[in-house]
This record gives C-alpha cells, structure tokens and sequence, in this order.
C-alpha cells in the first residue's frame, strides 16, 4: 500500500526491494523502508530496550541517502554508527517513560537516528546538525492507541517510516539553513521535557565516544513483539526438552514486568500486527507453529480456532523479580507433568549473539521465493558492504 501511494512521484534515485519497475526519492524511500523493515516484527533493537529499532529508523534512511549520494559502504557503515549513537542515547535519557502515557517510542527517537545517520553522509556541519536535530524533533510522533483499541495495528509500522523519512527531511532542510531549536532534547518543551514524566538528561552524552552502544545491538528470531521472545523461547525449548505439542498444554502461566502485563496482554487479537503485539497469542502459537517461519504469522494463523482457544487459556501476571524483557513460565499438561523456567535472553541478544552461519539461516528464510545464488550474492555484499565504493551497486530489486 505504502510502495503504491508513494509511486506516484517516482523518478528519484532510489529502489525498493521487490519493485523494479518505478524508483523513489529519498523521503519516500525511507519511508517506506521503514515501515517495511518494521512490517513483520522482524527488526532489531537495543538490549536493554529504550524504544529503538536501529535497522528501519537508522540503516534503512542511511541506505536510501547513500544511495542517492553514490557513498560508499563504508561511509554508509559509519552513518549507522553514528545514528545508532545518538538514538540510543536518546532512548536511555528518556527512561522508556514516553510508552507509559501513551507514545510509542520509535516514533520518538527514530527521526533523530535518522537525521543524524543522514548528516553524517551528507557532511553537515556541527551548527546544520544542531539544527537537523531541532527540526526532527519537531517531526517526532507516533500514538500507542491501536495497542488498546483492538484495530489499526498498520499504524505501527507507519510510525517507523515516518521516523524514517523525518529524518531525512530534517537533515536536508538543515542543509539547506533551515533552523530548529538546538535545546530540542534538554530544554523546555524539548523531547524530554515534552513526552516523558521521567528523564535523565545527563544519559544523552554519558560514555559518548568511550562506551559504544553499537555494541548493544540485539536482533530477533521470531518475527513478533521482543517481549514475546523469551516466552516462546522457554514454550519451545519445553516442548523440544519433553517431547509434547500444543494439544497437550492444560495450563500456561506467564510472569513478566508490569509494563509487558499491561500492554501486551491481547488474548484476542483482531489481525495480525496486534497479534505480533500480544505476548499470549504468539506464545500460543508457537506451540503449534515453528516461530522461526515468519510465513506463520499470518492473518490465516490468527484465525485458527486451537491457537486462538490456548491463548485464551494463558494467564499472564506481574513478576518483577525478571528482567525487562525477562519472564518466567510454568505449564502443566494433561497428563500431570509441569515444568517451570525463567529467563531474560536468548539467541541474538549481545550477550549471546548469532554467528554469521545462523544469521545467513534467518537471511536465506527471509529471501524465500528468490534464488540461492541471488540470495548468496546479496548476502556476501552485505557482509563486505565496507569494501563496496559505491552502495549504488548493491542490487537489491
């Protein structure tokens, strides 16, 4: 939809993966690679979370931009660095507050990962970058609503390609002496200020240039809300350890943070997006479906009567003895055994990250449909983006 209500203005510098036919200017572009980055809750984040996603609001916008500037990977992979830096931090300063009064955070943060990404290619200068920043943070949105009225979950994605596309727009404006107000994050009325009951101001530049938060980097297996992943890691790991399937389940039980329990707790989702959203549902259907198939979370699979009658059946409550994105389980099945666990990771968290054969096994999942020879090609580029003079020759159509 986003890809066809965009196409109208074609004849930019930019192409989307899957589109050969029509090209796109750079804000389209970002904009709609955000949102499709985002579409299948595939994306990654930082650990702990601070309500960032770095691929669609960060790398996504750098490709479009670096594309259009015939950059090289290299220079590409330093835009992303130095959009992942401010993001983050931007993201800790805030305490993760914004989410509980109602914004939805990437929303927030995005635009300034982006503009930021975006000045670094684009060689703005200190005072342009202040005002890019102004700017995007005049840009900055994104509502929570769809999470507690059952319909729209679209918009979700739609705020990540805004953030996206903000931020390229900021960055050119700025270039362009285009101002904004360079206390944007600290001061009065400024992002903090604005959107978050609780802050921390002195986060934004705490172990700038010492601590990377490059390195916090976390990427998902399951292509569902971050929340859900340790549940369905245990539910998984259970069923693999004690040989039963989802037929069997009597009881489930999910302790999980106070924020988890409240706003992903949707036994009943109305489509897909809220039911990637909702940590009861996709626990529940990874215990008929493989979690690692991103094909199986489809409206098709929301509607199949036994997922949707277990994920009735879980019950989900308060633990804060777990972390963040940490929770504990317990099931007990029909024929009297139980079992109990907890945790707070799990494959792709930094702490245990993936290795470059298990990523390729997520990369070649998702390029189901093209050839192996096409998928190995564009994997191998990627791999070597920095040594690639011009991001232009990536095919990716």
């Amino acid at each position: 939809m986003l890809a066809e209500a965009l196409s109208s203005g074609g004849g930019g510098p930019c192409r989307l993966p899957g589109i050969k036919d029509v090209t796109f200017h750079v804000p389209q572009a970002a904009l709609a690679l955000g949102a499709l980055a985002h579409a299948f809750e595939f994306d990654n984040l930082r650990k702990p979370g601070t309500g960032v996603h770095a691929g669609a609001t960060v790398a996504l916008p750098a490709l479009a931009m670096a594309e259009s500037i015939n950059a090289s990977g290299a220079d590409l992979i330093a835009a992303i660095v130095a959009g992942i830096e401010v993001m983050f931090r931007i993201g800790l300063a805030t305490l993760h507050s914004a989410e509980k009064v109602g914004f939805h955070a990437p929303g927030l943060t995005g635009p300034f990962g982006s503009a930021a990404a975006c000045a670094s290619l684009m060689r703005l200068s200190p005072g342009e970058t202040a005002n890019a920043f102004g700017i995007a943070g005049s840009m900055a949105g994104g509502l929570l609503a769809f999470a507690k009225s059952g319909s729209g979950g679209m918009v979700k994605r739609l705020h990540l390609g805004r953030a996206a596309e903000a931020g390229v727009v900021a960055a050119r404006l700025a270039q362009r002496g285009f101002e904004g107000p360079r206390n944007v994050l600290e001061g009065r009325y400024g992002l903090l200020d604005a959107f978050c009951d609780d802050k921390n101001p002195s986060l934004l530049t705490k172990g700038l240039g010492s601590t990377y938060e490059t390195d916090r980097i976390c990427f998902k297996r399951y292509p569902c809300h971050v929340t859900a992943h340790v549940p369905v890691s245990l539910l998984r790991g259970f069923m693999e350890q004690h040989g039963f399937g989802g037929d069997d389940i009597r009881e489930l039980a999910i302790g999980a943070p106070a924020k988890v329990a409240s706003h992903h707790c949707e036994r009943d989702p109305a489509d897909i997006m809220l039911a990637q959203y909702s940590v009861p549902f996709c626990t529940a259907l990874s215990a008929y479906r493989d979690p690692l198939d991103p094909a199986v979370f489809c409206d098709r699979v929301v509607g199949e009567a036994r997922v949707r009658e277990l994920a009735g059946r879980i019950s989900m409550s308060t633990d804060e003895n777990v972390g963040s994105w940490g929770a504990r389980m317990r099931v007990a099945l029909h024929d009297g055994r139980s079992f109990e666990g907890a945790s707070d990771t799990w494959l792709g968290c930094p702490e245990t990250p993936l290795r470059q054969e298990q990523l390729r096994l997520k990369f070649d999942c998702l390029m189901h449909g093209t050839s192996a020879e096409r998928t190995a090609s564009l994997f191998d580029d990627l791999m070597r983006l920095d040594d690639i003079s011009d991001v232009g020759q990536l095919v990716l159509v």
